[in-house]
């Protein structure tokens, strides 16, 4: 008969912990920065449909963007539509307390009627909007 108990060492358990540490120490930083990007591209596109929206509107009501009140839901970004006078609306996308955007480096992302793009946050506006 063979005594030798079969199995793993405490050692061999340590190691292998050590190693899944590693690992989800360097994936963790690389998942949340790419749904961080996937979030902006999210907020711009969703953006983009409600200037679309308000320009289909304002052709529709006789040059007038007056009444115009877009629809958008996202659980990162509040949007933001103050009442747009009969020539000019704003559109700003503001991150969610709580959320894994509050932090982000874009911050506020602004939209005219004229297309002027602009964020809030250190980033640059060709890094922020895709473009």
């Amino acid at each position: 008969m063979d005594s030798r108990q079969r199995g793993f060492t405490l050692i061999e358990m340590m190691v292998v912990v050590a190693i899944i540490g590693i690992l989800a120490a360097i994936a963790y930083p690389a998942y949340t920065k790419y749904v961080k990007r996937t979030q902006r591209a999210a907020v711009v596109e969703q953006m983009g449909e409600m200037a679309q929206a308000a320009e289909r509107y304002y052709t529709r009501n006789n040059g007038s963007y007056l009444n115009f009140q877009p629809v958008a839901d996202n659980s990162y970004y509040s949007f933001n539509f103050p009442a747009p006078t009969a020539s000019a609306w704003t559109l700003t996308a503001t991150p969610r307390p709580g959320t894994l955007m509050a932090g982000d480096t874009c911050g506020t992302f602004t939209l005219t009627n004229t297309g002027l793009r602009t964020v809030s946050g250190s980033d640059s506006v060709a890094t922020c909007w895709g473009r």
